[in-house]
This record gives C-alpha cells, structure tokens and sequence, in this order.
C-alpha cells in the first residue's frame, strides 16, 4: 500500500489569510504553477487511482496531475477541508475577537456551525482506512488540504482528539504513507522539491 498525499496549491484564502475551511476560494497564478510542477513530479508514479476533495483548490490543483497521468480524478468529499462553520470566509485575528477563542476553543462547538473535531477526525480516519485496505497491493494519490492531512498525521500517531500534531505542510508538499510490516507508516511529509524556491 501507497498513498502519496498531495496538499493543493497556493489559493486566494491562503494569500488573504482567511479561514477557508469549505469557502470554496480557488487557485491563484502561483498555486496552479504549483499545481503544475507537481504534476510534473508524480507524472511517473504507476497510481491506479486519482482522488482529490472536491473544494476548487484542491480540484484545480489535481486537473494537471489528471491529464499527465491518463486518469480521470474521484471528486471524494471525505478528504475535504474541517468546516469552521461561520467562521469561514473571516480573518482569524477577527474570528478570535468575535468568539472569544482561545488555541483549545476551536473544534469544540465555540463557532456556530462548525464540523466539530470529533467528526472531522472520524471522516478523514474512516476514509483513509477505508482507501488503505482498497489499495493494499497498489498506489493511489490524494489530493487535499493541510487540515486533512493533519487529521490523517495524528490518527496514524495515535493522538488524542484535541491534540494537533505540530507540522507544516507548504502548498503542493507531498507526503507518503506506506504499508511498513504489517503497518501504515509514515515516510514522507512535506517534499516540496519540485517546486522552485519562489513557489515555495
């Protein structure tokens, strides 16, 4: 089992500094040059299977990769963003204010209409192992957001649900989870060399 975890390129919420969540902000110049770069970078990869969330900068991210490929992409809602309900679409500095919020508040129920940690954490874990068990003997890429690879970083390290495990993954930086005696293993996160250093 391989699955390579692609987060997507450079967004519109990225350079604004929102809280994107599902606020479906798309590509900038500078994330599909990403994008482009590590289509270029997975070209040769033998993948079976193509799977991105379906928010736009994840989509528009996975489009080169596609096309280099040969493979058509499964639009798969599990891999999406944590929804931080009415929060999405604001500044942080302003969602702060606004709720009161600590580090430890969010994913609690502070912000109106918010997934909720719990249920995030499920809906990427299920998914994952659902996708590990389908491509026990293949490989298949991922395409989704620095949240979701989070959630999946903490479920293979066993963290407790409030515990966030301290990563930074750049857009379009590439992780990889291999089957490792008997295991899921994590050797790789955030390979960003494919891109060149202004796109980093």
């Amino acid at each position: 089992m391989t699955l390579i975890l692609l987060r997507h390129g450079e967004s519109e919420g990225n350079i604004l500094r929102m809280i994107q969540g599902w606020h479906d902000y798309p590509l900038t110049a500078r994330g599909h040059a990403q994008a482009a770069a590590a289509a270029r970078r997975l070209s040769s990869v033998p993948a079976s299977t193509l799977y991105a969330s379906p928010l736009s900068r994840a989509w528009q991210t996975v489009a080169p990769l596609a096309a280099a490929l040969g493979l058509d992409a499964i639009e798969t809602p599990g891999f999406r963003e944590y929804c931080f309900g009415e929060a999405q679409g604001m500044r942080w500095d302003d969602a702060v204010a606004r709720w009161g919020l600590s580090d430890t508040d969010w994913g609690v129920g502070r912000v109106p209409g918010e997934e909720g940690m719990e249920a995030f954490r499920l809906r990427v874990a299920t998914l994952f192992e659902e996708l590990a068990v389908r491509h026990a003997s293949d490989v298949a890429i991922c395409v989704l957001h620095a949240g979701t690879l989070g959630a999946i970083v903490e479920h293979l390290c066993g963290l407790p649900l409030h515990h966030h495990a301290a990563l930074y993954t750049g857009n379009c930086g590439i992780g990889v989870v291999e089957q490792v005696s008997g295991r899921p293993v994590i050797v790789m996160l955030n390979d960003q060399r494919h891109l060149a250093t202004d796109e980093r």
